[in-house]
């Protein structure tokens, strides 16, 4: 409520950097997404998994257990309100990342389990997108991937020129 009161319109929870460095759990994680939508914040919800779990060929199975753990069984007017952000903690300032192809059947794999939880209509309108090493060098490819609504954009937004590539690299893929 104090982040609506301050002019807050959007929350981002469950980043990989909370779940690391301060022990956030899907339960706290979950009980946060409750506590935001309910004070009328809109919430961009982060998730992504280790390189040893995507070496192990647990990613999609790691990845809806943690989105069930973190949604609410539903949430009304879902499509305007929430949007999830798939952030490979392996390719956060790594400098890696994952196939074009990786990344897109790990946003239907999500979106398999929004329409799970929200049916088919509702799950189509919840935005998903992409964060992981995005820079303007790839933005074009990695926004062009299956079901890619956008993209989470860390360390590249901290310069005008690198953000700019990266804007620019989406205008051009609406303007097709």
């Amino acid at each position: 409520g104090m982040a609506l009161d301050a002019g807050a319109k959007f929350v981002i929870l469950g980043h990989s950097e909370r779940r690391q460095n301060h022990g956030e759990t899907n339960t706290l994680i979950g009980q946060k997404t409750v506590a935001a939508l309910a004070a009328g914040l809109r919430v961009i919800l982060c998730c992504g998994e280790t390189e040893e779990t995507r070496d192990e060929g647990k990613a999609e199975s790691f990845i809806a257990r943690q989105l069930r753990a973190s949604l609410p069984d539903s949430v009304e007017n879902v499509e305007d309100v929430l949007t999830i952000a798939y952030e490979p903690i392996w390719a956060i300032g790594t400098g890696r990342t994952p196939t074009v192809e990786d990344i897109g059947a790990m946003h239907r794999s999500i979106r398999a389990v929004l329409v799970d939880l929200y049916g088919e209509e509702a799950a189509q309108g919840v935005r998903i997108l992409y964060g992981g090493s995005v820079k303007p060098d790839n933005a074009k490819e990695l926004l062009a991937a299956d079901d890619v609504g956008g993209a989470l954009v860390g360390g590249a937004s901290l310069t005008a020129e690198s953000f700019l590539g990266i804007v620019l690299a989406a205008a051009e893929l609406q303007d097709q």
